[in-house]
């Protein structure tokens, strides 16, 4: 726990490092810097000695929700790891950028959880054209009422969110390609040229769940159809003798090319 959040003569939950179990404690004395002096209740009780505050985790009236909260938090870390998460990988970068572009303040992706009030997400949701509401097995809602999603349904969601507001994510990505761009330019400017390096991945995968490729497809292949169609009118100007007419649409096909 923080300095400012800890009182005297509250009991506490108290973990020694390396060990799993919960001690209860009470505060009898602030010594100076993170050192207490506190009572034991169980075990030992009676014992008075010294303890950190990063060895204080909750108020003991609060340990059996964090005990809840920590087991909750336990599995769905194990539920990632067995879907093959990887932490930083573009794909996680990739979902990570979404999020961040919905303009939503409270939600946080992070180490593999989309964590975030609940009717945040809901709106997001709705944003996104998915049911609201509908959460994985595998989510919780912690002790703050923040509710913490795996990231097999983050990624359904940011996927769904690209494609229901391409502009949205794709106005982010490119912003910020563009500025790491600029400051990779830059002497000693090293780091975001690992950055840039690392993230293109992930905007090839935001630009591809946005429809920006198929887009760009279908717009090369109008173009070509349309090149086809003024050449097709250029040799048929040249056969009817208007070679001044072919001339001038050859011209203008090649300036544009």
């Amino acid at each position: 726990m923080l300095k400012s959040q800890i009182k005297i003569g509250i009991q506490y939950a108290l973990r020694e490092r390396g060990s799993k179990d919960l001690q209860r404690v009470k505060l009898l004395e602030h010594i100076r810097g993170n050192k207490w002096k506190a009572e034991w209740i169980d075990p030992n009780p009676g014992l008075v000695h010294f303890v950190e505050s990063g060895h204080l985790l909750v108020p003991w009236k609060d340990h059996k929700a964090f005990l809840r909260e920590e087991a909750n938090a336990a599995a769905l870390w194990a539920y990632n790891e067995r879907q093959g998460y990887r932490r930083d990988s573009p794909l996680d970068n990739a979902v990570c950028e979404i999020f961040e572009s919905t303009g939503e303040r409270d939600i946080s992706c992070w180490r593999g959880e989309l964590t975030g009030l609940p009717e945040t997400i809901d709106r997001i949701r709705v944003r996104a054209g998915v049911e609201p509401g509908k959460n994985s097995p595998y989510a919780y809602v912690d002790r703050r009422g923040e509710l913490h999603l795996p990231f097999d349904e983050a990624l359904m969601l940011a996927r769904r969110f690209c494609a229901a507001e391409p502009a949205t994510v794709l106005a982010e990505a490119e912003a910020t390609e563009r500025k790491w761009a600029s400051e990779a330019s830059r002497p000693g400017e090293e780091h975001t040229v690992r950055l840039l390096s690392e993230y293109r991945a992930s905007w090839a995968l935001i630009r591809q769940w946005a429809g920006q490729d198929a887009a760009v497809a279908q717009r090369e292949a109008e173009i070509q159809k349309l090149e086809r169609l003024v050449w097709d009118a250029i040799y048929a100007l040249q056969k009817a003798g208007l070679d001044s007419e072919a001339a001038r649409l050859r011209r203008a096909i090649e300036r544009q090319r």
